[in-house]
Formats: structure tokens, C-alpha cells, sequence
């Protein structure tokens, strides 16, 4: 007797020709091409850089924000002292000494036109970068007449760099925020557009995506009211064009937006929520950016596990298929990883603890000073207080500027795709067939079959949900096909 077992996934398939004699199964793959299910390790730590000399006039603090560029290998972390690091190596490492700019929570880079910018003091400002190991150095500001400066994005997509654009949130006092355009080759504001009602106070959290040709920038809303955070879209345009206002998606919380991240390539955006008490679970929420001139919209939320609260830096591997959030005031410090899940809410899949320190640390959500004056930079608390990332998708790490004093930064290992991989494909000895496989961990599948391959989808029948046991490793069985007919097996995640 011969028989065939076929194991088809999600958007795309592999194919098993089984030919079975007696209880002996013979496996052949005929193609294999899995962009949907893959085996993926957990993000690990590396290891920490301590910014030194520690600063005294003013104070390292913050660390709020964070520009990367990933070709070069250099990152960019701001507190009250904008640093520059090599990231090329094991640990980054300190390129020359850091400018006092005061803290700001916005910082974007236009690698290509050789400028840093951030918005500080309701001001616009620029840095030159420094070609190579060379370091930072302040060039000019610039006052926006359409209000006070509060958050910038790059549009950096035209070849020509004196082409690039910026464009800022500005605070307008008493009236809904308004976005200005500046242009980057000569450094003058070109107009400014206003917002909706209910949009003002810009906080963090805003994100670009020039090759498509859209900003998001995330408002505050109002607090214990129906007008909760919005994500506000704004299109992008050449010359001396103003941007649009396209739409925008409300946050159904309360609660503050502190970190979000994107995912260009398949169009959607994070954000997590801040709660003043460290003990309400954090929540990530998902919003579709809609292709073209469409308002986004919002997909949903999940709900974190207790204790996992105050989400307050966000970086996005879509490659990989992860969005990674940091929280702030717990101790140690944590990265919670999540894998995006396709058009569906992301999955939480592990809680990665930071260093601990030597001493023992108050209660979640007590904040204490972080603090030494040891050469050896090892603080009491460890690696607490995670307040901005970036993400090195060339070297496939994450950097995390963390508020204490001295500031440090912490590198994490993303996690990375192995090859899909079957497992166990065998008849079992009342007959049933079984087949297994490996994936990412705790992720919801289910199994359906059917006796013709061409029939369509929604008459398969569906067998039922398989769960991990070891974590990441799957394993199904079929006790209904003991009847020596064909079977076509198909794994999808809701």
C-alpha cells in the first residue's frame, strides 16, 4: 500500500511525498519555501558601553532619544549630551566627546545630507555629523513661525540630498498643533499646515516613512477623556508644496504613548502605553497605515502580563518578523518581544530581563537614583530605566540609551530566523499520521485537511489547534487517517 502525507503552510507550501510499506515511512520534500512559519531563537543581552566622563554641568540624564546609521555603523544617543558610538564592533564605543544640547525627546538623521536634528527649546537644530571617526559638531537653529517646535521627521528619499525636507510638530498655544516643512538644503521653512481639533501636544513616539512618502506623528490627547492619543498621517510632498493632513487613528487609552516603531514593509505601526503605575500590564497597540492618500487605522491591542508595564522605547525588525518594547522603572530593566503576526495583533513570545546591580533595588515603579562615581561604571541598580532605541538591521542589534549617571547603552542581540524545519513526519502504530515542526514559540496555529488538494480552502476541515511542547517545537497527530486515503495537512496561524 502506498500513501502521501502533504503539509502546506501559510502562503506558502511544502510539499511531502510519504510512500509507506507496513509501519515504514519513506519522506521525500519535494519544495520547501516557508515565509510564514520560521523557528526563531530569543533576543539575548550583550553587554553594556558606559558614557564617560560622567557629567556634572549639567547632569547625563534622559537618554530620550536616539538616531542610527546602520550602513556607516554609527549610533546617536541624546540625553542633556548628544554622543556619538562606533556600533561596528562587540560593544559601541564613544567616537570623541559628547555635546551639551539640554534633553530633547526627537532626534532624526539625514545620513546622506551629513546632519543630525532635533527639536529642543521650541527651536528646530542641526549637528554635522563628522564623516568617519570625526566627531559632532553644533551648526544653527532655526524658529519655525509656524509655532513651537516639538517633533521632527526626515524625508530623505530623493537622491539629492539639498532635495531632503523636514517636518515638525509645532505646539500652537490654545489651537490644535500645526506641521511645518523646512527645507534641508538651505535650511528655511517653506509653510505649515494645521491640524484637527483635539491634535496638539505632540509626544513621543512619531515615525517616518519616506520611501512611501507618509509621516505619523502621535498626539497626547486628553486624559480621562473620549479624546485619547492619535496617530496623524501627513503625505509627504516635493518642493515647495505643503504637506497634507490625511487622517488619523485614535488610541482607545488614557494613558500615555511613550515608544512606538514601524514597519515599512508591511505597513503597519506600534505603540505602547506608559502608565504612572508600573504594576497596570502595559498594552501594544497596532495600527494599519493604509497604502496611499487613506487615514490609518487602528487593528487593536494587546494586554500585557502583570508587571510588564510602562512600555517607553520601541524598535521594529520586519525582516525577521519582531517589534521589541523596553520599559521604564522596573528592576532590573526588560525587553518584551513580540512577533508581528501578520495582519493580526502581535504576540508576545519573551520577556528578556537587563542586568541587575549589586544593590537591592525598591519596589516596581519607585523611581531612585541610578547613580555612581566608580571607574568601573557599575551602577547599584543595573540597567534600569530604558527611555530610547535604535535598531541595527546590518549587524541585527539593538541599542538602548538608559537614564542614569553615568548614562549607558545597552546592546541586545535581536532575534533571528532560522530556516523552517518538519519534524517527526511518521505513521504511527494504530495507524494515525504525525507530523511536527518548529516555529516561533507560543504562536497560535491550527491544522486542516483534506482529501483533494484543489478544493477550496473553505471546505478543508479543520482538525484543530497544535501548541508547542517543548517551546518552539510543534507537534501534530491525526487519528482519523487510519482509512489509507490521502491526506493533504495545511498549518495556518489565525
Amino acid at each position: 500500500m502506498k500513501e502521501k502525507i502533504v503539509i502546506l503552510a501559510k502562503r506558502e507550501w511544502v510539499y511531502i511525498s510519504a510512500s509507506m510499506k507496513s509501519h515504514n515511512l519513506a519522506i521525500t520534500v519535494l519544495c520547501a519555501g516557508l515565509g510564514g512559519l520560521a523557528h526563531a531563537d530569543e533576543a539575548m543581552r550583550i553587554g553594556h558601553t558606559t558614557l564617560i566622563p560622567r557629567h556634572s554641568n549639567p547632569d547625563d540624564k534622559g537618554m530620550y532619544a536616539a538616531a542610527i546609521d546602520p550602513t556607516n555603523g554609527y549610533a546617536y544617543f541624546l540625553g542633556n549630551w548628544l554622543s556619538k558610538l562606533d556600533i561596528s564592533g562587540n560593544l559601541p564605543a564613544q567616537v570623541g566627546p559628547s555635546i551639551s544640547l539640554g534633553q530633547s525627546t526627537s532626534l532624526e538623521i539625514d545620513v546622506s545630507g551629513g546632519f543630525l536634528y532635533e527639536t529642543f527649546g521650541g527651536l528646530l537644530k542641526r549637528y554635522a555629523l563628522g564623516a568617519g571617526t570625526n566627531v559632532l559638531t553644533a551648526t544653527n537653529s532655526l524658529s519655525l513661525a509656524a509655532g513651537s517646535a516639538q517633533a521632527v521627521l526626515i524625508d530623505d528619499s530623493d537622491a539629492n540630498p539639498s532635495n531632503h525636507s523636514a517636518y515638525v510638530l509645532c505646539a500652537v498655544s490654545g489651537s490644535p498643533g500645526r506641521v511645518a516643512k523646512v527645507a534641508l538644503g538651505s535650511f528655511t521653512e517653506i509653510g505649515s499646515i494645521g491640524l484637527n481639533s483635539g491634535e496638539t501636544n505632540g509626544v513621543i513616539g512619531q515615525k517616518a516613512d519616506p520611501q512611501h512618502g507618509y509621516a505619523y506623528f502621535v498626539t497626547s490627547g486628553v486624559a480621562n477623556t473620549t479624546n485619547g492619543p492619535r496617530v496623524v498621517k501627513i503625505k509627504m510632498t516635493t518642493g515647495a508644496n505643503l504637506p497634507v493632513r490625511i487622517g488619523a487613528a485614535v488610541l482607545d487609552t488614557n494613558a500615555f504613548i511613550d515608544g512606538g516603531s514601524i514597519d515599512t514593509l508591511h505597513g503597519y505601526a506600534y505603540y505602547g502605553t506608559y502608565d504612572s503605575d508600573t504594576n497596570v500590564p502595559g498594552r501594544v497597540y497596532k495600527v494599519r497605515l493604509e497604502a496611499g492618500d487613506v487615514s490609518p487605522t487602528l487593528v487593536g491591542h494587546i494586554d500585557l502580563h502583570a508587571g510588564e508595564g510602562r512600555l517607553s522605547a520601541s524598535v521594529c525588525d520586519p525582516a525577521n518578523g519582531f517589534v521589541y518594547f523596553a520599559n521604564d522603572n522596573t528592576y532590573p530593566g526588560a525587553v518584551v518581544q513580540f512577533s508581528l503576526n501578520g495582519t493580526n495583533l502581535p504576540v508576545e513570545i519573551n520577556y528578556l530581563q537587563l542586568q541587575s546591580g549589586p544593590q537591592t533595588p525598591p519596589p516596581n515603579g519607585i523611581t531612585a537614583n541610578n547613580t555612581t562615581t566608580n571607574m568601573d561604571g557599575v551602577l547599584p541598580f543595573g540597567e534600569v530605566f530604558i527611555r530610547s532605541a535604535v535598531f541595527d538591521p546590518v549587524r541585527g542589534n539593538i541599542y538602548l540609551g538608559q537614564d542614569s549617571r553615568p548614562n549607558q547603552i545597552v546592546k541586545v542581540q535581536a532575534a533571528q530566523i532560522n530556516p523552517f524545519s518538519l519534524t517527526a513526519v511518521k505513521r504511527l502504530g494504530d495507524g494515525s499520521s504525525q507530523f511536527g515542526f518548529t516555529n516561533i514559540m507560543g504562536a497560535p496555529f491550527d491544522v486542516l485537511t483534506a482529501t483533494n488538494l484543489t478544493q477550496p480552502l473553505s471546505i478543508w476541515t479543520t482538525l484543530g489547534a497544535v501548541t508547542d511542547s517543548p517551546p518552539g517545537h510543534y507537534q501534530f497527530i491525526d487519528p482519523s487517517a487510519t482509512n489509507g486515503a490521502l491526506h493533504f495537512y495545511r498549518v495556518g496561524s489565525p
